[in-house]
């Protein structure tokens, strides 16, 4: 599956593949009730055959001038692989 189907298929352009592996983020500068887990349940709802590797939350604090995409942002992060992509590694 490439990068753009997932994407279709999780309604979000913050998709990458590395290595066989897709991550999906979402940046954030408040919460708003949302949580590592709720992506991770968001991802299986739309792909359940994925595989999840890993979730996290990255927190930065606002430093004033940060532009919208950039490394020093907040996001929230889902990594996960694909049973065919499982096969072929």
């Amino acid at each position: 599956m490439t990068t753009k189907q997932v994407s279709e298929l999780l309604q979000s352009e913050y998709v990458s593949k590395y290595k066989g592996q897709f991550k999906y983020w979402r940046g954030y500068f408040y919460r708003f009730n949302m949580t590592p887990e709720k992506l991770v349940t968001h991802v299986k709802e739309k792909i359940p055959t994925a595989i999840i590797v890993d979730s996290g939350d990255h927190w930065a604090t606002f430093n004033g001038g940060a532009k919208s995409g950039s490394s020093k942002d907040s996001y929230m992060w889902v990594k996960f692989v694909l049973p065919s992509v499982v096969e072929k590694v």
